[in-house]
């Protein structure tokens, strides 16, 4: 008998104590940070970007955007600029492999997919017309 509840009790547990994990289900949810050094490294390994496009890079254009990913949307700014208000907009994952996501987006009344393809605790984005990677990581949770 003492055995019985005994087991009872620890089927009960091991039901219960993932759904009170802090982990979302969606591996994306989170706040990630353009990383300026790997975007820009990415675009200097590609030949044939105008000078003036790799100095209007150079200038400060990585390593300011934010993108927050909630269970089902998102929203972004740039640093300086949280005092604007953000918007949000619906998202949802559909696919995911160990080796990238695809998500679906929606921006003014248009849906389409983008790949985001994961790299350690970030994941890239190929940009622009040469296709080189801009960077976002997993911002240390405060």
């Amino acid at each position: 008998m003492r055995t019985t509840r005994y087991t009872l009790l620890a089927l009960m547990l091991a039901f219960m104590l993932p759904s009170c994990s802090q982990d979302p289900a969606n591996s994306l949810v989170g706040s990630w940070t353009s990383d300026a050094s790997k975007s820009l490294e990415s675009m200097r390994s590609i030949a044939g970007i105008p000078d003036e496009t790799k100095a209007y890079f150079e200038k400060d254009f990585f390593g300011r955007l934010t993108m927050v990913y909630k269970e089902d949307t998102y929203s972004a700014y740039l640093q300086g600029e949280q005092d604007i208000k953000q918007d949000s907009f619906p998202y949802k994952i559909v696919e995911e492999t160990p080796d990238y996501y695809v998500v679906e987006v929606a921006l003014l009344g248009t849906k389409f997919n983008k790949k985001l393809f994961k790299a350690g605790a970030c994941y890239y984005e190929l940009t622009s017309e040469w296709n080189f990677r801009e960077y976002f990581c997993k911002a240390a949770v405060k």
